[in-house]
């Protein structure tokens, strides 16, 4: 029974320690690639710097992202700038503009030495009807909550990047609470940092502390039946 509990106490720790974290370095360039749907109105696929939607006879230069790559020196599981994102919110004529497109980042490590690793995400464009207050009339960037497809190892694990949230914008634009919106106002420019982690936490993969709970309740099993075994058993006659 002591040891059975002892073995539980253990798991639970386990499952509630922080991850080995890995020192990384190195830095990281993006490109804007496969706009969405074809045949948009689009320049600069396959550069830091895409412009879309027709703006012919609207009086404004066509919607812009660029993306300008930065250093790091981070660690695994802790998130680190990756890059600054930057948008325009032009005006263009409705149907020209692509409603997605992916920013495909290569962080280059030199430490561990890896060299470059690709990661693709794919960016929603989205446009709002221009019928409210300028804050709702907002067109943003929205980037979605899910791993890149790539992985690759440190060591004998495997890792993963993932885009966590933008942080400190500058110009006209705001995020909302969680950070995955980068909202810039109609004709305004703003620019957000991009931050990213890279992480064993692949989706799918249970984490440590869900391990430690199933293996907790097997070890509860085996106590319930190491009970029911001992137990003195009565006969009538």
């Amino acid at each position: 029974m002591k040891k059975l509990l002892a073995v539980a106490a253990a798991l639970t720790a386990l499952g509630t320690a922080p991850s080995y974290a890995v020192p990384v370095t190195g830095s990281a360039t993006g490109i804007f690639v496969n706009p969405q749907p074809a045949g948009s109105t689009v320049t600069g696929v396959g550069t830091s710097d895409f412009k879309y939607g027709d703006n012919t006879g609207q009086n404004s230069p066509m919607n812009e992202l660029s993306f300008a790559g930065s250093s790091f020196n981070g660690q695994t599981e802790t998130k680190f700038k990756v890059g600054t994102l930057t948008y325009f919110n032009g005006v263009t004529v409705v149907g020209t503009s692509p409603l997605t497109v992916d920013l495909q980042l290569t962080t280059t490590f030199t430490a561990p030495s890896l060299g470059p690793v690709p990661s693709t995400f794919s960016l929603s464009l989205v446009v709002t009807p221009n019928t409210g207050t300028p804050a709702e009339n907002a067109d943003y960037v929205l980037f979605p909550s899910s791993y890149s497809s790539s992985t690759f190892l440190i060591g004998s694990t495997t890792y993963t990047v993932k885009i966590v949230d933008f942080e400190n914008v500058m110009g006209d634009g705001f995020l909302p609470s969680d950070g995955t919106q980068l909202h810039v106002l109609e004709g305004g420019r703003a620019s957000a940092d991009l931050y990213a982690v890279v992480t064993s936490q692949i989706s799918g993969v249970p984490e440590p502390s869900t391990w430690a709970m199933m293996l907790l309740g097997f070890a509860g099993v085996g106590f319930m039946a190491y009970r029911r075994k001992n137990q003195p058993s009565f006969r009538v006659t």
